[in-house]
């Protein structure tokens, strides 16, 4: 207990020692100056002793804090170790055929018959649909009777331009000439007749709807009964041999892309990555989305369906020595430019980098 008089001076201005954080005994915790080294009243004392009193209780429970390991929070540091690093322009696909076409009618007649469903695969020129070509079939045959009563007439015509040529000065010269022209004019005739026919013919041809390239059904909207026009989609064929990719890419990223750059694709549904690399590169920047259209071919040829939601990441760039930075330690300096904290000799210290 403390012998003093009342009157004896309390000295505030020395340090109070306390516990180590670390428990060695060796720290101290300051204590600020509260009065100056004076005499002073009883009550001026009273609030000196409770200021020291205070402060001991907030030093002791601050001892207790740290004591008990609930000190400052520690801040998780990485160690960096420089290697090759490729820069990655990510970007989402569908897949596509290479061709693909819509198969419509010629004409406008009733389907009789389809004979194809989706899924299957066709060569080329094989029957898909037939159309009712009666009345064609109809002209058709009128053009070859047509034709064969021409024929016939050119035949005769024939015969009497011959005659007449045989005959010589015994006839008039008016007569030979007006078989001549009978004969020049059986002879047009057939052939205005013959060029008739061929055109029935292939008019009968549009009631045959073939498959214009060897592929696969993709759609059928068509059935037996319906009544098609040239404006209408019957199906629509794809040749899925080979299947890539198709993406958009932000014109901003456009001097950045070469023919052959390699890439990773993973489908939709599929958990496997797929190599790839870009195989075409559009010409021309989309005035309505401002991107430009890529085509992504597969080293390994695979079967899926067209439509299908791809994720590309396409490798535009490649350094050999590098440093790989977690993003949530990049410090994005608006007037200095992109820094990181860096632990030195204990301290954190905001180093500037440069991103590839």
């Amino acid at each position: 207990m403390d012998k003093r008089r009342d009157s004896e001076p309390i000295d505030l201005n020395n340090d109070i020692s306390l516990p180590d954080p670390k428990g060695d005994g060796k720290s101290l915790v300051p204590v600020a100056q509260m009065l100056p080294a004076r005499a002073a009243s009883w009550s001026t004392r009273r609030i000196g002793l409770i200021a020291v009193a205070a402060s001991l209780i907030a030093a002791g429970g601050l001892w207790f804090t740290l004591g008990a390991g609930l000190g400052p929070p520690s801040i998780p540091t990485e160690t960096l170790v420089a290697g090759p690093v490729s820069r990655i322009l990510a970007v989402t696909g569908r897949t596509a055929a290479e061709t693909e076409v819509n198969i419509t009618a010629a004409t406008s007649a009733r389907v009789t018959a389809v004979l194809v469903s989706e899924g299957d695969r066709v060569a080329a020129e094989d029957l898909l649909v037939t159309l009712d070509g009666n009345r064609q079939q109809l002209v058709v045959r009128q053009a070859m009777s047509s034709l064969d009563a021409a024929i016939l007439a050119r035949q005769a015509a024939r015969e009497d331009a011959g005659r007449a040529a045989a005959l010589g000065e015994s006839i008039s010269a008016t007569a030979r000439a007006a078989a001549e022209r009978a004969l020049e004019r059986a002879e047009n005739e057939v052939e205005r007749l013959t060029a008739a026919l061929e055109q029935a013919q292939i008019g009968l041809s549009d009631f045959r709807i073939t498959a214009p390239l060897a592929g696969t059904i993709l759609t059928r909207s068509v059935d037996p009964g319906d009544q098609v026009d040239p404006a209408r989609v019957l199906m629509r064929l794809a040749d899925l041999d080979p299947i890539h990719v198709e993406v958009e890419v932000d014109e901003t990223y456009a001097a950045v892309l070469r023919i052959g750059q390699r890439a990773d694709l993973q489908l939709a549904g599929r958990e496997d990555v797929l190599a790839g690399r870009v195989s075409f590169i559009a010409d021309e920047v989309d005035p309505v989305t401002g991107g430009v259209r890529l085509k992504i071919a597969f080293d390994t040829p695979l079967e899926a369906p067209t439509g299908l939601t791809t994720v590309v990441n396409i490798r535009v760039a490649r350094v050999a020595d590098a440093l790989t930075v977690p993003r949530t330690a990049l410090l994005d300096g608006a007037e200095n430019g992109p820094a990181v904290f860096v632990l030195q000799d204990g301290r954190a210290v905001r180093t500037p980098i440069d991103i590839m």
